[in-house]
């Protein structure tokens, strides 16, 4: 490990930002691809002086120390300049993501009036054309925010620097796509530079290194992985929009050939987007050689996925022992666990049968049924894990229970929300609500206490799919179940939708373009397949709980009828949506707090 690898970071963003500013001075920081073609590059100083210029506009629109600033922008220069000068202001930046289209926008106002009024912002900033939805959204929340677009915050004042305090807040991330619950995770200033320093040692980040991302950054594997990595590593990124990428995937690839990138980070459904949708012709000419470090992470990572990748691209250089599961989650800032470098991927083979039988992960026996588990390394530096049983107690190698951390860099907890806060904790170790087991010192990940589905890199809610599904007309209330299942070919999570109906099974196919419409519209991602059953079908608990797992496991077994297809797009697209949004309505919410004689 060089010097460089060595991470004694400052304790705060602004005198990070500031750092990395005067050591590096010109030198590239951001190299930054427009949708519509051409690029900006952007130096670590020019970084800190749009900072500067957006944090004095900031202060002179009244911005004060600890107010909090909702941001809603895609990926570009708006974006940099408000979410480091909201820090140099010594406010707290707020990402959020846009909504898909304008269809189903009552369902998307009522979300983001929820985000509004669970964070309480100062300023709100939007792109114009979601500058309306925005206002009525925060008039709902019975916020008094004012709503801005970037370029209404226009240059002037004298910028003052505030003081600053290490266990003040940085950053406020909404976890998941829930529509109903929103959870804000509180982090300070010393968690995110702490996370960031110890996944840096974790991966033997050296001088030499060059990113490529095109994570939104309004999520934490984009904005913390990529961006705020790359800051405090003092090396060079080159940015693009999850829109370029998705429309075009080889130019992740051709990017890293240009920029001579060494290192990305991506789900698990991006590395299969390049099997599905990458011709070998698109891939001719490339090099690859100085791709060090795959990461992947964010949902659940499928071996096949990754082997299959690194057998494709291994004629262009590709090492596939760069190929690096990893884990992590928003209440830790985003990482917690990664593998040796150049160690490759460690796959247990295990016996699916007893692993649900009695949750120990034992070889698989002769005849039996295989589960292709996936290492995904050993805590980072400064952090510990444990797996621990219901009642709380730490459990032997091999036996699943919940993943639970405790490291320097956990939430210091959920916005506005004591009850939620309190009991993400047990004895001072962080609930993840995963299940895994360890190996050697290694954490093998297994599946979900909470329901959630992990769909494109994101977190969904199950009862906001059975919510909206009970809205339909011919489905019974309170009689569906969502869940997630693993799709191999797409190298992400399908959504599977069961929903009860006493209706004639002519209705069935219009019920079920019914219901996939519905939740296209409210949450901006499609259920893969619709199944409409008969009353009585779907388990239940004693008090009239559907159990999903239960209904999961039967439709596994394949004891529903055929699926209905309810008119669905194509898998891609679905992914696109549910990773990143588009960014044609972008959404920011800036509130100043104005008396309502300043109006």
């Amino acid at each position: 490990m060089t010097d460089s690898q060595t991470f004694l970071l400052p304790q705060t963003l602004p005198a990070l930002l500031r750092q990395r500013a005067e050591a590096h001075g010109d030198a590239l920081f951001i190299q930054l691809a427009e949708d519509r073609g051409g690029e900006i590059p952007l130096s670590s100083r020019a970084v800190w002086e749009l900072a500067q210029e957006t944090a004095a506009s900031l202060q002179a629109h009244g911005l004060k120390s600890g107010d909090r600033v909702m941001l809603g922008l895609p990926t570009g220069i708006d974006f940099l300049r408000l979410f480091f000068g909201i820090s140099l202001a010594g406010a707290v930046p707020v990402p959020f993501y846009p909504p898909a289209r304008t269809k189903g926008v009552e369902d998307y106002e009522n979300h983001l009036a929820a985000l509004i009024g669970k964070a309480e912002p100062r300023l709100v900033f939007a792109m114009d054309r979601a500058r309306l939805v925005t206002e009525s959204a925060a008039m709902k929340a019975g916020s008094r925010a004012q709503v801005l677009t970037p370029d209404a915050l226009k240059p002037g004042g004298v910028y003052v620097a505030p003081a600053e305090d290490p266990q003040a807040l940085a950053l406020i991330q909404f976890t998941s796509g829930s529509t109903r619950a929103p959870r804000g995770v509180m982090l300070t200033h010393q968690a995110l530079l702490a996370n960031t320093a110890a996944f840096l040692e974790a991966i033997e980040i050296g001088p030499e290194d060059r990113t490529v991302s095109w994570l939104p950054l309004y999520h934490d594997m984009g904005l913390i992985g990529t961006v705020l990595m790359c800051l405090s590593a003092g090396i060079p990124i080159f940015l693009m929009s999850p829109q370029v990428f998705l429309l075009d995937v080889k130019r992740w690839l051709w990017a890293m050939h240009r920029f001579r990138a060494t290192i990305t980070v991506a789900p698990n459904f991006a590395y299969q987007l390049v099997l599905n949708r990458v011709s070998d012709a698109q891939l001719e000419g490339l090099d690859l050689s100085r791709w060090r470090l795959a990461a992947c992470g964010a949902e659940p990572i499928l071996p096949a996925t990754l082997e299959a990748f690194g057998k494709r691209l291994e004629p262009y250089g590709f090492d596939p022992r760069a190929l690096t599961p990893v884990y992590g989650m928003a209440e830790v800032a985003v990482a917690a666990s990664a593998p040796p470098m150049w160690r490759g991927m460690r796959v247990d083979t295990i016996s699916g049968d007893m692993l649900e039988a009695s949750g120990k992960a034992a070889p698989v026996e002769p005849r039996g049924r295989e589960a292709h588990v996936v290492s995904v390394g050993s805590p980072l530096p400064g952090y510990r894990m444990r797996i621990a049983s219901p009642e709380g107690q730490a459990l032997p190698e091999r036996e699943t229970g919940e993943i639970q951390i405790q490291g320097p860099s956990v939430m210091a907890g959920y916005l506005g929300d004591a009850e939620a806060t309190e009991a993400a904790f047990v004895d001072g170790w962080l609930r993840t609500g995963d299940l895994g087991y360890m190996v050697e010192g290694e954490l093998y990940i297994v599946g979900r206490i909470k329901d959630l589905i992990l769909k494109g890199g994101r977190n969904y809610a199950p009862q906001d799919f059975e919510a909206l599904a009970s809205e339909v007309d011919g489905v019974r209330q309170g009689c569906v179940a969502a869940f997630g299942a693993s799709d191999p070919e797409t190298g992400t999570e399908r959504i599977v939708i069961l929903a009860e109906t006493r209706e004639s099974e002519d209705a069935h196919a219009a019920i079920a373009r019914a219901i996939a419409s519905r939740i296209s519209q409210a949450l901006g991602v499609q259920p893969d397949e619709v199944h409409l059953v008969e009353p009585g079908v779907l388990p239940k608990t004693s008090s009239g709980k559907i159990q999903r797992d239960k209904a999961r496991q039967n439709w596994l077994k394949g004891g529903l009828k055929a699926p209905v297809e309810p008119g669905l797009l194509a898998k891609t697209r679905i992914v696109g949506r549910a990773m990143a949004q588009r960014a044609v309505a972008q959404m920011g919410a800036v509130h100043l707090g104005r008396d309502k004689t300043d109006a």
